[in-house]
């Protein structure tokens, strides 16, 4: 028996494979000709897939029920400071909303922190190993999940499967693949599952909140969602978790970021099962907060308690919202500049706050802004033409998001000065226990419309929010991230007084 060839021609000789595939000769060699059929047998595909989406039984992944509520296990942020009681500085990243753009901000940022050297404590190091937090909102969270996933080691792993990566253009691709159209046929599975598929094959790799939990280092992280029904800010921390007895730790971290990311029109929201118990029954447990913040002698009710507390809401059969639906994080906190101010509120000082933490004898509290949010003039104010119904709906996120990060962002910068005289008022009292005698706090600020010169800033902040962007906007947005830093006069005070 003669051995089998190892490789076939290009077109085969017989006349029933001639007819199935004409074969053309190109430059002296035989190809086979493009099969004009091959359009229409995609464009069956895709009509038998719409045709049996009905018939889909396509599900997203259910968050898990806990069995029972521990202070001690999961991934909490009083876990996570514990392992370094003798921590001095308090220093925290936030990155906005924003795609690819807010990403590639927060991506610099991150590289000057790196490359900035200090001395602190008497021991030489870099800025960014004294990090603690880092907070994401949409665009923003990828960078922030990545960095705490991988930390400073990742950052070419970033540059290259992120913002050198064609990631829109593949969930374009696989939005419109026949199998994602008949998935997207169930009302069970939503076009922001198939985005964290796409990230978790690209960047995270199956990681889960629980990765973060069992290496138990800082920084922390802080993704936040909007609950679509409520407003309010959603945040994939256990004791957020906790009141929907719901285990965060099995949860991927890209189905958080997906949800951060899901913009309204554009992804689909995503949904939390809510395993809080029935009225009367004990469930899971209280959640740990509860007790935390009624031991605090000056914690008092906050906005941010009645949210929580409104997810445990129940009767008879159980509780009253068992399905909770989240969508961008941007449309409740685009700047993330609200989270630090509710936790501290919750406690009823700054001091009740960082001694639940975990802080003893703080010297410096910096809290870094990273917000990409655009405010050039928009092309419609330069035509009479009546705006589109796709800008017109696109507008009813953008003012509201707009707004409230003007507001929260004021908010902010006052809150920081009254922190810093509750602390002086503190000192004078002589309790020096959680805030040392020469604390400092730092607000510092990087964005776009930082940069002094008109033109470069016109260019930034007419660079689109997408989830890809060509190289020469991601190395703009890199360089103006670390240039805008240097020039921030808080940043300069940190550096001069930690010499």
């Amino acid at each position: 028996m003669p051995a089998s060839p190892r490789w076939k021609p290009a077109c085969a000789s017989s006349k029933r494979a001639e007819r199935r595939t004409r074969c053309v000769r190109l430059g002296g060699v035989r190809e086979p000709a493009v099969d004009r059929r091959t359009p229409w047998r995609f464009t069956a595909l895709v009509a038998c897939a719409l045709a049996l989406g009905a018939c889909s039984t396509a599900h997203y992944a259910i968050n898990e029920r806990a069995a029972q509520l521990r202070p001690d296990s999961g991934y909490r942020m009083q876990r996570v400071f514990a392992q370094d009681r003798g921590d001095r500085m308090y220093l925290q990243v936030s990155v906005s909303g924003g795609g690819a753009r807010a990403a590639a901000l927060g991506f610099g940022v991150l590289e000057a922190l790196r490359d900035t050297p200090i001395v602190f404590e008497g021991k030489p190091q870099r800025l960014i190993d004294q990090l603690d937090l880092v907070m994401g909102v949409s665009g923003g969270s990828i960078i922030a999940a990545y960095y705490t996933l991988k930390g400073p080691d990742g950052f070419l792993d970033f540059e290259r499967e992120f913002l050198d990566a064609r990631l829109q253009s593949d969930l374009l691709w696989r939005l419109g693949s026949p199998r994602s159209l008949w998935r997207l046929g169930s009302s069970r599975f939503g076009r922001s599952d198939v985005l964290q598929e796409l990230l978790d094959e690209r960047l995270f790799k199956g990681a889960t909140f629980g990765t973060l939990a069992q290496a138990a280092r800082k920084p922390f992280l802080i993704l936040y969602a909007t609950d679509m029904v409520s407003g309010s800010r959603f945040e994939f921390i256990q004791e957020q978790f906790d009141y929907l007895c719901s285990d965060l730790a099995s949860l991927p971290l890209a189905r958080a970021v997906a949800a951060s990311s899901a913009a309204p029109l554009v992804l689909s929201p995503v949904v939390l099962w809510n395993h809080a118990p029935a009225s009367g029954a004990a469930g899971c447990g209280e959640p740990p907060l509860r007790g935390l913040v009624g031991a605090q002698e000056a914690g008092r009710a906050s906005r941010r308690m009645a949210e929580l507390d409104a997810l445990r809401s129940a009767d008879a059969k159980g509780p009253q919202r068992p399905y909770i639906h989240l969508v961008d994080g941007g449309l409740s906190d685009n700047v993330s500049a609200r989270g630090p101010l509710d936790f501290f509120d919750q406690f009823g000082s700054v001091i009740g706050g960082a001694r639940a933490a975990g802080y003893r004898g703080v010297k410096h509290t910096v809290f870094i802004l990273v917000n990409a949010e655009t405010s050039a003039r928009s092309p419609e104010d330069r035509s009479p033409d009546v705006p589109g119904t796709l800008r017109a709906a696109l507008a009813l996120a953008d003012i509201p998001i707009n707004r409230n990060s003007d507001s929260a962002l004021a908010q902010m910068r006052g809150t920081i000065e009254a922190w810093a005289a509750e602390v002086r008022a503190a000192h004078a009292r002589g309790d020096f226990e959680v805030f040392a005698a020469d604390a400092r706090f730092y607000l510092i600020e990087v964005t776009l419309g930082a940069e002094p010169d008109p033109a470069k800033r016109e260019a930034l902040q007419q660079i689109p929010t997408s989830l890809q962007l060509p190289a020469d906007d991601v190395a703009r947005l890199r360089a103006h991230a670390r240039a805008a830093l240097q020039r921030s006069e808080g940043f300069q005070r940190l550096l001069r007084e930690l010499r």
